[in-house]
């Protein structure tokens, strides 16, 4: 294999790994179905979903992008499975 075809491969393996990541964060987000913040975490989901159903490409700015988008699912889960304050 040339340097740019085995850069091809690793990229599109990069991308694949983080392309199975979003499943694996969204089984992890389990919120009462009584809460508000269920809507939401639909919505994230869902925009995600599709968002990773393009297929992946072989290069770096495809890796790029599937990075970012698993660091703001992170970013968009961790505000919703952090405790409602509590009103006295």
């Amino acid at each position: 294999m040339t340097g740019a075809a085995s850069g091809t491969v690793g990229y599109k393996q990069v991308a694949l790994q983080l392309t199975g990541r979003a499943p694996a964060l969204a089984a992890n987000v389990a919120l009462p179905k009584n809460d508000d913040r269920g809507a939401l975490a639909d919505v994230i989901l869902r925009e995600t979903n599709r968002c990773l159903s393009v297929p992946a490409a072989g290069t770096a700015r495809c890796v790029q992008n599937r990075a970012r988008l698993i660091r703001a699912l992170y970013t968009r889960l961790d505000r919703l499975t952090e405790p409602l304050p509590t009103t006295t």
